[in-house]
């Protein structure tokens, strides 16, 4: 008796399951981010016997990304890259890009073939989410402990000699958190501070605005197109530290241009996305 009640309790979610999907904005969040947080812990499972024999190899993350490649069409996420040509070039540099949510990391899973050889800073604390952490570290990322100072200039500096010994790319948030307002936040030094001492590049790549169809507070996750733009790389040979402020401030005008306008070249036909812009 119990095993029948089991089964027609199990019956009658599966039955509701597109109802719901359909007819709750809410309901269709929460199983987006769901389906995103579950897919991209566990899926590494499925890479790490083959990655594990070259730790660190920057080439894993072709590997370890694969897997995670089906979310965009699954969550309904359309990317658009500008610029391909200016981040294939094979050269040592300082990617920055603006950070509005954890969906930015199914950009960089879209976009890091496009790379070759690319790593990135990630906070420490995503190391023990595993088996996600144990992937990353294999793929060569960087974790940085920002609560210790001096640890984490310590590992900053670690990164730079890797990514210049390795000749690859190193994608920073300089903004440091999420942020989904109007105006980026204020950068924060390190991208800056690694690009002058090692006479790097910066590479800055700009995400187009996901509030036409991502929004928290409305509880709305639709379909979204995204315009990625990858702008040219800009020079930080013969600067010093007393550079480091006009350099972040141009840096930053820069993806604020690219951001606006690209923001409002990308259209939702949702009809809940435009309540997330009258409301915004």
């Amino acid at each position: 008796m119990t095993c029948y009640v089991t089964w027609i309790f199990i019956l009658v979610i599966v039955l509701a399951l597109p109802f719901l999907y359909t007819s709750s904005s809410r309901f269709r969040m929460y199983l987006k981010f769901a389906i995103f947080y579950v897919w991209t812990l566990f899926a590494p499972v499925l890479t790490i016997p083959i990655i594990m024999w070259w730790p660190g190899d920057l080439t894993n993350t072709t590997i370890a990304t694969f897997p995670l490649r089906i979310l965009n069409p699954l969550l309904g996420l359309h990317w658009e890259v500008h610029g391909l040509e200016h981040i294939t070039v094979d050269r040592p540099a300082i990617v920055v890009a603006n950070h509005q949510s954890s969906i930015d990391f199914l950009g960089m899973v879209y976009m890091w073939p496009m790379f070759h050889k690319i790593t990135a800073i990630a906070k420490k604390e995503l190391f023990y989410a595993m088996p996600f952490g144990l992937t990353a570290w294999l793929c060569g990322t960087r974790f940085i402990d920002r609560r210790n100072p001096d640890r984490a200039k310590s590992s900053m500096n670690a990164a730079l000699d890797y990514v210049k010994e390795k000749k690859a790319k190193l994608w920073v948030f300089p903004e440091g958190t999420r942020n989904m307002a109007d105006e980026m936040l204020p950068f924060k030094k390190g991208a800056f501070h690694l690009a002058i001492e090692g006479q790097l590049p910066i590479l800055p790549v700009v995400y187009s605005s996901y509030r036409g169809f991502l929004s928290h507070p409305y509880k709305v996750f639709n379909p979204g197109h995204i315009i990625v733009t990858c702008l040219p790389p800009i020079s930080t040979e013969g600067m010093d530290k007393t550079d480091m402020e006009d350099l972040m401030e141009d840096v930053r005008n820069q993806m604020m241009e690219v951001y606006r306008r690209t923001s409002s070249q990308v259209h939702h036909p949702w009809p809940l996305a435009e309540a997330v812009k009258k409301h915004s």
